[in-house]
C-alpha cells in the first residue's frame, strides 16, 4: 500500500486539527469528505433504494391481488410492469438521495460518537425514512398486501441503506485518494449527484461556508467541546423522535 502524502494526510484530518494559514489544507479536507460522502451515499442509495426498492415492489406485486396490476403507484410507476428506463430513473434518484444522506453523515461525523454510528444511522434511517415513505393515503399502503409486509419493507429499505452508507464511509476512508483506481471506480456512484445541479451546488455552498467558519478563531475546537457533542446528540435524538411519532401514526392507521 502506498504511503499517505502530506496533502492526503491533510485531507483526512479532523476539523479540530489546525489547517494551513491560507486554508489550502482545509479545502483538501472538505473536498476529501464531500467527495467520499457523496460517493458512498450514491452507491448505498442506488443499490438499496433503487434496486432494493424495485425488488420490494416486485414481491408486493406477488403477494397482492392481481387487480392492482396496471395501477399507478404513489411514485408514478406502473404496478406490475418492468420498465428499464423507469428503473434507471429510480436508481439515479435514490443515488442522489443517498448522496445527500452521505453528506449529512460526514458533516455530523465530528460531532457524534464514533462507536455504533452504523447502527445509530440505520435506526435513524429506518424511522425517518419510513416516516417519509409510508403514509396512510394513496395507493401503495392501502392496496398493496399484506399491509404489514409493505410497511416492514419500506422501513427496512431506508434502515439498511443508511447503515450501509455509514459503513461504506468508514471503509472508503481507508483508501480514498490513496488508491486512485479504487477511488475513481467508487466515484462513479456520485455521478448522478453531479448531474443534479441543485444538489451539487448546495454541497459546494455548504463546503464553502464550512471553510469560512474554519477561519474563525476557536472554530476547530468547537466540535470537541462536550456541550457541542451533547447538543448534536440531542438534535439527532429529536429528529428521530419526531420521525417515530409520525411513523407510528401512519402505521397504526394502515395496519
Amino acid at each position: 500500500m502506498a504511503g499517505i502524502t502530506g496533502s492526503q494526510s491533510a485531507a483526512r484530518a479532523d476539523v479540530s486539527n489546525a489547517g494551513s494559514a491560507d486554508g489550502r489544507d482545509d479545502v483538501q479536507m472538505l473536498a476529501y469528505w464531500i467527495s467520499l460522502g457523496a460517493a458512498a451515499g450514491g452507491f448505498g442509495g442506488g443499490l438499496i433504494g433503487g434496486v432494493g426498492g424495485r425488488l420490494a415492489m416486485f414481491f408486493l406485486r406477488l403477494t397482492s391481488r392481481s387487480s392492482i396490476r396496471g395501477l399507478t403507484s404513489d411514485d408514478g410507476f406502473i404496478i406490475g410492469r418492468f420498465d428499464p428506463v423507469d428503473t434507471l430513473r429510480l436508481i439515479g434518484l435514490t443515488a442522489v438521495l443517498g448522496s445527500i444522506v452521505g453528506l449529512v453523515m460526514v458533516a455530523g461525523r465530528p460531532f457524534l460518537p464514533r462507536r455504533g454510528q452504523s447502527l445509530a444511522w440505520a435506526l435513524a434511517g429506518g424511522i425517518t425514512g419510513g416516516a417519509l415513505l409510508i403514509h396512510r393515503d394513496g395507493v401503495d399502503f392501502n392496496l398493496l398486501e399484506p399491509h404489514w409486509f409493505a410497511v416492514a419493507l419500506f422501513v427496512a429499505i431506508p434502515a439498511i441503506g443508511a447503515g450501509l452508507i455509514q459503513w461504506l464511509i468508514e471503509k472508503y476512508s481507508r483508501f480514498w485518494w490513496r488508491r486512485r483506481r479504487w477511488t475513481v471506480f467508487a466515484s462513479i456512484a456520485a455521478v448522478p449527484t453531479l448531474i443534479a445541479f441543485p444538489v451539487a451546488a448546495l454541497a459546494t455552498l455548504i463546503g464553502g461556508l464550512w471553510w469560512i467558519a474554519l477561519r474563525l478563531p476557536g472554530a476547530r475546537r468547537f466540535a470537541t467541546l462536550t456541550a457541542t457533542r451533547i447538543a448534536a446528540g440531542v438534535v439527532f435524538g429529536l429528529v428521530v423522535l419526531l420521525g417515530l411519532i409520525d411513523l407510528t401514526r401512519d402505521v397504526h392507521a394502515i395496519v
